[in-house]
């Protein structure tokens, strides 16, 4: 195929994506006014590149529409279902394979995706972009041994991401000392409400800030909850069968409220306490 009939393509492409571009914001102003029970998450199978190719000299606002996209669904559904999120996975993800410097991207991948279930590990995926090319950045080294402590108990490898973020330029000392506190493999709850803080101070979204402020609720519940399970235990030599039993032994006088709505969740096999 000539040069020339490679361009007429390329162009033929960009005009087309143009127009779907315009019509999608057009869809963007009438799903505004469909009710948030009815939004769903879309996103188009386009492969990475193929995207940089008809992106071209515009990559950087293809990357920014990809993102505002999947901020549409965000900032307004009700309730979602595990397909809402692989659409959101894969804008993130269409997004830094375009511009794989836009802080945004990983910005949202941390404080909308990582915290999901079935979505830990793609959300570490695409942080691992951004800490690749941002490698003078901290943030991004930060979420991602955040998730490894946090979501996949791998302390070990959170503990070495986290020794390598401390020693980036502006870097806040606390980094360091939470990369020892990895390697210790105790105060987990305390360690996570720390970290949680850190990036509460730093959130500029309004939206992931409440919804931070929420987490760090819920690990002061758990924390509660873990020290009145430690003293039940010393006092009685076991482990109690349920949360219930600490009101009911006097323990606690009430437990504390998950501001996720549901009770806490308990193992009585492990002792380990959940919010969600």
């Amino acid at each position: 195929m000539s040069i020339k009939k490679i361009s007429l393509n390329i162009m033929l492409i960009s005009v087309l994506l143009a127009g779907y571009f315009v019509c999608s914001l057009h869809v963007f102003s009438m799903r505004e006014r469909l009710p948030a029970e009815n939004m769903r998450a879309e996103a188009m199978s386009l492969s990475p590149v193929f995207l940089k190719i008809v992106g071209g000299e515009f990559k950087g606002l293809w990357a920014d529409y990809l993102l505002l996209k999947a901020s549409v669904f965000i900032g307004g559904y009700s309730r979602s279902i595990s397909q809402d999120w692989e659409a959101v996975y894969l804008l993130f993800k269409q997004s830094l394979a375009l511009d794989p410097y836009f802080f945004s991207t990983c910005y949202y991948t941390q404080g909308v995706l990582a915290g999901r279930e079935s979505m830990h590990e793609k959300a570490i995926e695409l942080l691992e972009i951004s800490r690749k090319h941002r490698f003078w950045d901290w943030e991004p080294g930060f979420y991602v041994a955040f998730d490894y402590f946090y979501y996949l108990r791998d302390n070990l490898k959170a503990a070495g991401i986290m020794r390598e973020t401390a020693k980036l330029k502006g870097a806040p000392p606390i980094v360091a000392t939470l990369g020892a506190r990895f390697a210790q493999k105790s105060g987990e709850t305390r360690t996570a409400i720390a970290i949680l803080k850190i990036m509460y101070d730093r959130a500029r979204d309004k939206g992931i800030k409440a919804r931070l402020e929420k987490r760090i609720m819920a690990h002061l519940g758990i924390l509660t909850l873990e020290q009145a399970v430690g003293r039940f235990t010393r006092k009685y030599g076991r482990r109690p069968s349920s949360l219930n039993e600490l009101t009911e032994k006097g323990i606690i006088n009430k437990p504390p409220e998950n501001p996720f709505g549901s009770s806490f969740l308990y193992d009585n096999l492990t002792g380990r306490i959940s919010f969600d």
